[in-house]
């Protein structure tokens, strides 16, 4: 398979970068916008972190193979490497280290069964006093390999429980549960005809406290070549309020409709990184 395999799907892929819009100040709530930025910075971070796995913990899945990244981090396995199954170290130092624009400190534990090639391979991550660009990351989550589905296509289950801790002193939770198939460009040689189609839940409360749910009720589709969701619909609420994302007809770009509970409909921009 393709290197970043993974990181493409939870990226932006992944998941439920719904909620990464900001919403327009003049109609959407406090709890809209901050529950918005928050899982959009679960999305991002997310990525940043699978896409450093999947770049060190190497085989035929992912399509990595490069050990070399000029000492950051310092990576160790607990057995040979390419024995299983294996706990593999990623040592950022307390210090931390600057690559491709984000900033990483402190350590990443990543225990693994098999080669994720294999059906039923398991992946276990847990951070160890570990931040990226000033967030902290707590909480553990796991990656299986669901085997292939009827069609042949590549199926993972990615479930997580984690806390994020932001430079101005609050924190948001997330509890995950994604199912991602790979429905277009398992069988090339390259990532960048990826196409993911995801699946799945989502519970968690934001930087102020408030709890949210959230289904995705038409699949999203996120394509390797564009960093937005391009269609699918995702539903999440708040006590006996619904909103609907709807990331429209498949057009690369940051655009989404959202439709408030009392009907009211928006269309409004994705934003990431709200807290640099």
């Amino acid at each position: 398979m393709k290197k970043a395999f993974f990181a493409l799907s939870a990226i932006l892929i992944s998941g439920f970068l719904l909620q990464s819009c900001k919403k327009d100040s003049d109609t959407a709530t406090t709890y809209d916008q901050t529950t918005a930025e928050d899982i959009a910075s679960y999305n991002d971070l997310s990525e940043y972190t699978d896409y450093e796995i999947d770049g060190f913990v190497a085989d035929e899945f992912t399509g990595a193979g490069a050990d070399d990244r000029g000492g950051c981090p310092n990576v160790s396995f607990a057995q040979p490497k390419g024995t299983w199954p294996n706990t593999i170290t990623l040592d950022y130092s307390p210090d931390g280290c600057t690559k491709d624009n984000h900033t990483f400190k402190g350590s990443i534990v990543i225990e693994q069964s098999n080669k994720m090639s294999v059906v039923g391979a398991l992946r276990t991550v847990t951070f160890n006093n570990f931040y990226v660009d000033g967030v902290k990351i707590e909480g553990t989550r796991t990656l299986t390999n669901q085997g292939p589905n009827a069609n042949g296509q590549p199926v993972l289950v990615r479930e997580a429980n984690e806390t994020f801790l932001f430079p101005d002193g609050t924190q948001a939770t997330y509890q995950t549960n994604r199912t991602r198939t790979l429905v277009e460009g398992a069988d090339t040689p390259t990532h960048l005809d990826n196409v993911w189609s995801i699946e799945g839940t989502a519970t968690g409360t934001n930087r102020k406290g408030e709890t949210f749910s959230a289904t995705i009720t038409t699949p999203l589709m996120k394509r390797a070549l564009c960093p937005w969701v391009v269609e699918g619909v995702i539903e999440f609420k708040n006590g006996d309020k619904t909103r609907t994302l709807d990331f429209g007809d498949g057009t690369c770009d940051r655009d989404a409709t959202l439709t408030l509970n009392d009907g009211t409909v928006k269309t409004i921009k994705i934003r990431h990184h709200w807290w640099k």
